[in-house]
């Protein structure tokens, strides 16, 4: 595709004898045709002669005041003739180069005409500062927040009577009944607070010692007499993670009966390098994405814990993310990008960068058709901009589609001989 460009510009240079009203195809000027016809030879449509009529110096009066350097052939770079006639490579007449387009403007510069610009797609982009951010990637597993972990567990020694809560995985609301229990002990501190409060101090603040809630105590208010299967209620919303208890199981003191689980906000525990955790800091923004599903999620650095595995020599980062849909299951792996430092840098598209030999360089879009390439130092690459350290100055415009068309020309007329800029491995 690259050397059908260069024909398309370069063949505007040669002269041309096609009558107005005529239509040819820009690749092969020898196939002619109407309107709205295409080329049997590479498919492309044809365009009015005229067209294709342009280049920096359309005028064959002008031309043959002007002193010619060298005859070239377009299909083959860099190969110079010292007199016209045909080209030893192609079947096609050699194109003058006029001494006049050997440095228009002191630097390299080539000029190409708007109308043919647009032919070859040429767009630009502005040198601008874009934000830019070291990305530190890492694998994360969810893990769920102990912050939203409820053990129930028994302070005396006895016996469960009823279990609702049966088996792990069952969700429970706040206020719903978990089991029933009878303890001995726990009866003797109802009866005290209930005929006897006085003599044993604070009775209700007894009975809270032994596990009873809020609303299992209104309860026995209410009734007026002991439970003997006294109620424990779910103290928050939550599902069933471990139940060690059973219908009539004994437990002793201390022991716990079952735990809740609120799985509506996880942690992302995310293992990396230890040389990278020094990029990272609480609050620093984060991108978790599954990978079965591609889908991302935004979350934070809540904590970088303060160990780190001697064996591996990473760390952990420790995400907050909100799952109120249980999208993220606990133990899953998931993907995480942190991105830290940022900072606002000269940048221009990735894309306007070119690579040669001597390093990296664009094309500037110097104005009035006139482009030259410019010699620079990169820096980071991300987001589809790359950073510009040296070479450039904000507010120029460099190409961004059509670089490679130029590129080339600037080449056969010994641009890159003349490039400006700063040098790759100054």
């Amino acid at each position: 595709m690259r050397v059908l460009c260069i024909v398309f510009l370069l063949f505007s240079f040669a002269p041309t004898a096609i009558a107005a009203g005529d239509y040819i195809c820009p690749m092969h000027p020898h196939i002619h045709g109407e309107k709205e016809d295409t080329c049997p030879i590479c498919g492309m449509n044809l365009v009015p002669a005229q067209e294709t009529k342009t280049g920096p110096d359309p005028e064959p009066a002008k031309n043959a005041e002007q002193k010619i350097l060298y005859w070239y052939d377009p299909m083959v770079l860099g190969q110079k003739f010292d007199k016209p006639g045909k080209s030893p490579y192609m079947d096609m007449d050699l194109v003058p180069f006029y001494e006049e387009n050997q440095n228009p403007s002191s630097d390299g510069a080539l000029q190409i005409e708007s109308s043919y610009q647009q032919a070859l797609g040429v767009r630009t982009a502005p040198v601008k500062r874009h934000e830019f951010g070291r990305s530190v990637a890492a694998f994360g597993t969810v893990m769920p927040s102990t912050r939203r972990e409820h053990e129930i567990a028994v302070r005396s020694a006895g016996w469960i009577i009823d279990l609702k809560a049966s088996a792990v995985g069952d969700t429970v609301k706040k206020g719903d009944l978990l089991f029933t229990y009878y303890s001995p002990d726990l009866m003797a501190a109802q009866s005290d607070f209930l005929v006897g409060a006085g003599r044993v101090g604070n009775a209700e603040e007894r009975l809270r010692l032994y596990g009873m809630d809020d609303q299992s105590i209104a309860l026995l208010k209410e009734t007026g007499h002991a439970l003997r299967d006294t109620p424990f209620y779910a103290p928050a919303d939550g599902t069933v993670s471990m139940l060690d208890g059973r219908k009539g199981s004994y437990l002793e003191e201390g022991d716990v009966a079952l735990t809740l689980q609120d799985y509506a906000e996880v942690w992302i525990e995310a293992s990396l390098p230890v040389r990278d955790l020094q990029f990272l800091a609480a609050g620093t923004p984060a991108v978790v994405a599954l990978p079965e599903t591609g889908d991302k999620f935004q979350a934070a650095v809540d904590v970088i814990y303060p160990i780190t595995d001697p064996q591996s020599r990473t760390g952990t980062a420790r995400l907050v993310l909100k799952n109120p849909d249980g999208t993220f299951k606990a133990g899953a792996l998931v993907d995480v990008t942190f991105e830290s430092s940022k900072s606002l840098r000269l940048a221009v598209p990735e894309e306007a960068v070119l690579y040669g030999a001597d390093g990296a360089y664009v094309i500037e879009e110097m104005g009035k058709g006139y482009f030259r390439p410019v010699r620079v130092r990169t820096g980071l690459t991300a987001h589809g901009f790359s950073e510009i350290t040296a070479g450039l100055d904000e507010g120029r415009n460099v190409v961004t589609s059509g670089q490679f068309m130029i590129d080339a020309e600037s080449n056969l007329r010994g641009g890159m001989n003349q490039m400006t800029g700063e040098k790759a491995h100054e």
